[in-house]
């Protein structure tokens, strides 16, 4: 049913989905849908939660602290722009416009936001423990923001390869980071 879902958030909107167009293109019945969402908010939810943990999983998995600072930095950028490049939809419905979400459920948004934020905080000072924790904290900020940023520009141009997005995004944060992180 999940990927029913995401499916459908991503063809036509949240406004223009309704779980019984979910239990429809899943192939269940209206009860399950609901018995399982209970509202199309918990649907999108649901579906924003599990790309969440794919890609927070990944991050983790991807990380090698063998690795030059540079290079962990265009293994996680590069990371999230094959999300966005090969899952638009899972993407969209984490960086996606949420205002048509009922406060509530922006809140839980913003908090699985938040969790992406304290992957990358958590992979940084675990890497590095003599970075000042206030400078790491505001980098995680920074680099989730950045990234959220650049994924929206990347989708406005088409003209643009992964790696040349990579490579900006490297170039943005490494500038700002080498003399805390390089000095291991």
């Amino acid at each position: 049913m999940l990927d029913a879902a995401e499916q459908l958030f991503f063809e036509r909107g949240f406004a223009a989905v309704s779980l019984s167009d979910i239990a429809q293109a899943a192939g269940v019945t209206k009860p399950i849908a609901y018995r399982h969402f209970k509202t199309k908010d918990g649907a999108y939810l649901a579906c924003a939660r599990r790309a969440q943990a794919d890609f927070a999983q990944a991050l983790v998995q991807r990380a090698d602290p063998t690795q030059a600072v540079r290079e962990q930095f265009a293994a996680a950028a590069d990371l999230f722009y094959e999300l966005l490049e090969t899952h638009p939809e899972r993407w969209e419905l984490i960086y996606g416009s949420a205002a048509v979400l009922p406060a509530e459920s922006r809140d839980e948004l913003s908090a699985l936001r938040l969790g992406n934020i304290e992957t990358t905080y958590a992979l940084i000072t675990k890497d590095h423990p003599d970075i000042p924790k206030l400078f790491a904290e505001g980098l995680s900020h920074a680099m989730s923001g950045a990234a959220e940023r650049l994924g929206h520009w990347w989708r406005s141009r088409p003209d643009l390869d992964r790696q040349h997005m990579v490579d900006i995004h490297v170039e943005i944060f490494y500038a700002a980071v080498a003399p805390y992180l390089d000095s291991r």
